[in-house]
């Protein structure tokens, strides 16, 4: 059984001597002096100071056997605690900086908008860099919220209650901000609100039980817009007049048979293809995940990098790459006439998606790579392969992300079972 004593390192009774532990237990004897506290020998035995009420120093709230006492305790507490210690004499020196030098508990600001600075913070070496993006975009909204609600100057933890949701959506659809991005918001707040709780903030118990889906705004949701393979087929064949335009092309080629977000593909390179086997594949790190990812380099890929020297195409900006497209389906006459959201300036100066009937070609914008690639290929390979490649951690999301309802599933399934003769 684990033992804890205390004694002198000096016997030099003119002189105060810094008072030792020693934590005994078993094949164990680790001794170690304590810098903070002293006696005289004179006023010492049997492990303790003679004097009772003996203090340190005059300010001291406690007595010296009072602070061995608490010494003995906790580190007898901490000892049971412990599975294994590599060294017991460093292990013994936190026990008692513990003690001695308390780490100072750090107050965060329960202001939602100044806590998101800290949020960031806490959170730098797990969060990707698109997501610092999306939530310093929050941070944003948040404080235009403010500004323009005089009565909510500041927005409190505790104050975000079902009331200040409906509030925040409303301010939101008059300026003219998707349902997508309003909810996306709401949930960002909430994972945030989540993470507050956890550092003593007091927090609204409404914000737990938030549900954001968006469900009762179908009816005005636009179509999920994708280019089918007759028209990157269109899209191959079709006369780009320069150079750029051959490149942005080929980029938005290799979207469509990967699968993969821009800020991924765009970072292709030679140097990332991998073979096995006779089997190529692509090996890179995904930015907005940390995932390691091999995906298969499909024969539409290979024709590109045969037709560039086994190179990816130049570099280009995301940017770029979304203004080049349009240009590229415009002259691969993708013009079909549908309903989808498209970026415009407002007449505030503001840039917002606005809901109406545009040329296809004017709504193509990098995502469509993706989500093209999941739902051609939704109905020719299993599910758990695309998802595989496009990074979805659930069917139900993956259904989502590529528009399929229920309705659509169950008649998709009902149809499955009659080629079987079901």
């Amino acid at each position: 059984m684990a033992k804890v004593s205390f004694f002198l390192r000096s016997t030099v009774k003119s002189k105060p001597s810094n008072i030792c532990i020693r934590l005994r237990d078993k094949d164990l004897d680790v001794r170690l002096a304590i810098s903070e506290l002293k006696c005289l020998p004179d006023e010492w035995k049997n492990g303790k100071c003679k004097i009772a009420s003996k203090k340190m120093f005059d300010t001291d709230t406690e007595s010296i056997n009072t602070k061995l006492s608490k010494i003995e305790s906790h580190i007898l507490q901490k000892y049971s605690d412990q599975n294994s210690i590599l060294n017991y004499k460093i292990w013994l020196q936190s026990c008692l900086d513990e003690i001695f030098k308390p780490k100072v508990k750090t107050i965060y600001s329960s202001n939602l908008i100044e806590f998101i600075d800290t949020y960031l913070e806490l959170n730098k070496s797990t969060i990707a860099v698109r997501t610092n993006y999306k939530i310093k975009v929050l941070k944003s909204m948040l404080t235009d919220y403010c500004n323009h609600n005089k009565r909510v100057p500041i927005i409190e933890f505790k104050n975000l209650d079902n009331y200040f949701k409906d509030d925040f959506e409303k301010y939101c659809l008059n300026i003219n901000y998707k349902h997508e991005t309003i909810y996306s918001k709401l949930r960002d707040i909430k994972v945030i609100s989540k993470f507050a709780s956890n550092y003593d903030i007091e927090t609204h118990p409404h914000t737990k039980e938030w549900k954001l889906g968006l469900s009762k705004f179908k009816k005005d949701k636009p179509k999920h817009i994708y280019l089918n393979f007759e028209e990157l087929e269109s899209i191959k064949k079709s006369a780009q007049p320069h150079d750029y335009l051959d490149n942005a092309r080929d980029w938005l080629m290799i979207a469509c048979f990967t699968g993969q977000r821009v800020s991924d593909f765009l970072r292709f390179e030679k140097s990332m293809i991998v073979e096995d086997k006779d089997i190529k594949y692509i090996e890179f790190k995904q930015e907005k995940t940390g995932k390691l990812m091999q995906i298969p380099l499909l024969k539409e890929v290979q024709n590109i990098l045969d037709k560039r020297n086994g190179e990816f195409p130049r570099k280009i900006s995301d940017v770029k790459f979304n203004k080049y497209i349009k240009i590229v389906c415009k002259n691969a006459k993708i013009s079909e006439i549908v309903y989808g959201l498209k970026s415009q300036v407002l007449e505030d100066k503001t840039k917002r998606g606005v809901l109406g009937d545009y040329p296809k070609y004017e709504l193509v914008a990098s995502h469509i790579g993706r989500r093209s690639f999941a739902t051609n290929f939704h109905t020719l390979i299993p599910t758990a392969d695309i998802m595989y490649m496009t990074g979805h951690s659930t069917e139900k999301q993956f259904l989502v992300y590529i528009g399929k309802t229920e309705k659509e599933m169950a008649v998709r399934t009902a149809n499955s079972f009659a080629k079987i003769g079901f």
